[in-house]
């Protein structure tokens, strides 16, 4: 029976090829105006290489240090590596803690060879711990090399072809503002909407006098933190450590005092975190839901009001049918069915616009973020846009709207006396 339904909604849809083409383009267009809208989301915060433990991690991005009776004397910045170290890296309910630098600008060079200009980032070793690169050769520099303030250093893999012409360079020496650094490892390009991990290269940062870098008293400079949690259930007793710890550290101080302003964060707050500011984590979610109801509901309303239209033309059909013995029940079951065609095949077109339209418009979409003054490529990957539950949603609800836009008046004349539906009373 199912086959026959299925015959008579290609009919349909062939007998009204116009209707047809116009459903199916409009609600292609909601599906990838909201699937556009969420994997721009997605992508910054699902968990994927190199940042394959975002959502069990916490970051502080900058927090404000002022003075404690004038607040108004206040400075908001990164951390110094003082703060970091005995604020941070004493935790203990964490399964590790990192601290890196802010991205720099570094001249690469071959003795008597090569240079360009690359982005640098300075870390612990934990840093590898935290975040999963992928290494095409070699391996990170170790907790030795980081205690010892050796010259260590991991490049990736354009910077390894650019200036040797292979990725096959672990070993091999490397010159970083006229400095020589021994190669580790090389690992894979990192998209520059990896915000907490990418770079270029990745030194020790105690193999320079980043931690003499520091202002207001050793308490601001140019390093973060990111904390990763063996679970995210642990985020609470983390939140709580991280305050004691905090007032410990204050205590400490003789005038100053330092304010996390809601921080650790977690990857969806990190991206909105602005200096030290306050967030209002709540404006910005009500934003993203009122964006996504006005994109599904304006073209859903239009649609609706054509199926309805298309609907009521096909009254007299219906009350033949009816007259020729079909039950409320078939005819219910048939204008599923077409619906259910028009929205699969709307789906599919609207999925493969949605992904084209994040290739096609990746400049555009995440021209904003973070990172997007650093000389690296905001690349994306598969995993970053597998997303079929998001596919999924926004395809039953456009579903749904067409099944009550025509549904209703199908219900409707399914019930009606047979006399009255051929004559559209």
């Amino acid at each position: 029976m199912w086959k026959q339904y299925i015959k008579q909604a290609l009919y349909q849809l062939k007998e009204n090829r116009l209707i047809s083409i116009v459903c199916m383009v409009g609600t292609a267009l909601a599906i990838c105006m909201i699937m556009v809208i969420v994997l721009t989301l997605q992508i910054r915060i699902k968990d994927c290489v190199p940042e394959v433990n975002r959502s069990r991690s916490l970051y502080v991005k900058a927090m404000t240090s002022r003075h404690k009776e004038q607040h108004n004397n206040a400075a908001s910045s990164q951390m110094s590596v003082t703060t970091a170290r005995e604020c941070f890296k004493t935790l203990t309910i964490p399964e590790a803690i990192t601290i890196t630098s802010v991205n720099n600008k570094m001249r690469a060079s071959l003795p008597g060879g090569g240079r360009m200009s690359v982005d640098e980032m300075e870390t612990d070793e934990a840093f590898w711990q935290v975040f999963s690169f992928e290494f095409l050769c070699g391996k990170p520099y170790t907790k030795a090399d980081f205690e010892s303030g050796l010259s260590k250093a991991v490049v990736s893999a354009s910077v390894a072809r650019r200036l040797f012409g292979t990725t096959d360079v672990a070993g091999r020496t490397i010159q970083l503002n006229k400095a020589d650094y021994a190669i580790t490892g090389v690992v894979k390009d990192v998209s520059k909407l990896a915000t907490a991990s990418y770079a270029q290269v990745w030194i020790p940062y105690t193999s320079t006098d980043l931690a003499s870098f520091s202002w207001r008293e050793n308490l601001m400079g140019p390093m973060r933190a990111v904390i990763l949690a063996r679970s995210s259930d642990d985020f609470p007793a983390i939140r709580a450590e991280v305050e004691k710890y905090r007032q410990v550290y204050n205590s400490k101080l003789k005038d100053m005092e330092l304010v996390y302003r809601g921080q650790p964060d977690t990857q969806f707050a990190y991206l909105y975190r602005h200096w030290g500011t306050d967030l209002d984590m709540k404006h910005i979610v009500r934003r993203f839901v009122l964006i996504i109801v006005i994109l599904l509901l304006v073209p859903a309303i239009n649609l609706s009001s054509m199926t309805l239209s298309h609907m009521r033309k096909r009254m007299t059909e219906i009350g033949v049918r009816k007259a020729f013995g079909a039950t409320a029940n078939e005819l219910l079951r048939q204008v599923f069915w077409e619906n259910l065609i028009l929205t699969l095949l709307a789906g599919v077109l609207g999925l493969i616009l949605s992904y084209s339209a994040t290739f096609l418009l990746n400049s555009f979409l995440f021209g904003n973020s973070e990172n997007a003054g650093l000389a690296g490529e905001t690349s994306l990957s598969t995993d970053m846009l597998f997303s079929p539950l998001i596919f999924l949603v926004a395809f039953c609800f456009c579903l749904l709207l067409n099944l009550l836009s025509a549904g209703i008046p199908a219900w409707r004349v399914s019930r009606m006396n047979i006399v009255d539906a051929i004559n559209q009373r």
